[in-house]
């Protein structure tokens, strides 16, 4: 039997026609709909801003619109999955659309559907260059509620007072900030969450401490000897014993991978943060801020 060769460079696809030269944020309905002529219907929420949605209907405008349009060819009649960052999804008919908007009828609401029962918070001292991206969409897919980015002793990410007060510094720092929220909404849909993560502006750690009072459990990740894991953590133990009610929201803070200062595991600590080690070996910094949400989720039973 005569196969033909692939040409050099090329991947071959598997059987389901998944195609690895995909690129990122294009729809595999697109390619299937290349090779088919029938588009596929591919299991997916879309994201409405909370002031766009109405009692009985709902308005996706912008870029969404144009997604739901023109690359995955929605038309009146069909029946689509939508949610609004705080934690409702909306089932909706398309009544009208165009490259600007798409308009449609509320039949059903769900509330907090694929959401954990805790509200789990990172904070986390900030990456370089698109680490921290990487950081903010996985983080949203496995269901942390809010992110905010540190500025510790030892980052590597460091801003001073000539730079807040630089026009060009804050507009750049408004883009990133842009940029982090799309990524975040990006991972929410692809996740099928309901709540898109409340991503905060940059703080320094010492103006993050009090707020720390404000959780009803604080872990910090720590390279301490005397840091115990998250499973002989006693705490953790007696507050998962007790009713559920009692732990609703968790705060973990990692820091960079050298870790924190000891003068900021200290102020941490004299707050009742609880120091955590991950393990013997060295992570990255975004990789520790995963693992940690992880080993949290895990525990709290809304992972694994």
């Amino acid at each position: 039997m005569f196969i033909r060769p692939r040409r050099r460079g090329s991947h071959p696809r598997s059987l389901s026609g998944w195609d690895p030269d995909l690129r990122e944020g294009q729809s595999e309905k697109v390619i299937n709909s290349a090779h088919t002529g029938a588009p596929v219907k591919m299991i997916t929420n879309f994201y409405v801003n909370p002031e766009n949605v109405g009692k009985d209907s709902l308005k996706i405008v912008g870029e969404e619109a144009k997604h739901i349009l023109t690359v995955l060819r929605y038309q009146k009649g069909e029946i689509i999955d939508v949610v609004d960052g705080c934690g409702v999804k909306y089932k909706v008919l398309i009544q009208d659309l165009s490259d600007e908007y798409v308009e449609g009828e509320i039949l059903s609401k769900t509330r907090r559907e694929k959401e954990p029962i805790a509200c789990l918070t990172l904070a986390q001292a900030i990456c370089k260059g698109l680490r921290m991206d990487f950081l903010i969409e996985k983080a949203t897919e496995i269901g942390v509620s809010s992110i905010i980015p540190l500025l510790t002793e030892k980052s590597l990410v460091k801003v001073d007072k000539v730079a807040e007060e630089n026009s060009s510094t804050t507009l750049s720092a408004a883009t990133k900030m842009g940029r982090w929220k799309r990524l975040a909404i990006a991972s929410m849909k692809q996740s099928l969450r309901s709540i898109l993560p409340d991503i905060q502006h940059p703080t320094k750690f010492d103006d993050f401490l009090p707020k720390i009072k404000t959780f009803d459990l604080s872990l910090i990740a720590s390279l301490e000897k005397g840091a115990k894991s998250l499973r002989e953590c006693e705490e953790l133990k007696k507050r998962l014993r007790s009713p559920k009610d009692s732990l609703r929201h968790v705060l973990i803070m990692v820091g960079p991978e050298t870790g924190f200062s000891k003068d900021e595991l200290s102020k941490a600590k004299a707050l009742g943060a609880i120091p955590i080690t991950l393990g013997t070996r060295r992570l990255r910094t975004e990789t520790a801020g995963i693992v940690f949400s992880s080993l949290v989720l895990y525990e709290l039973e809304d992972l694994g």
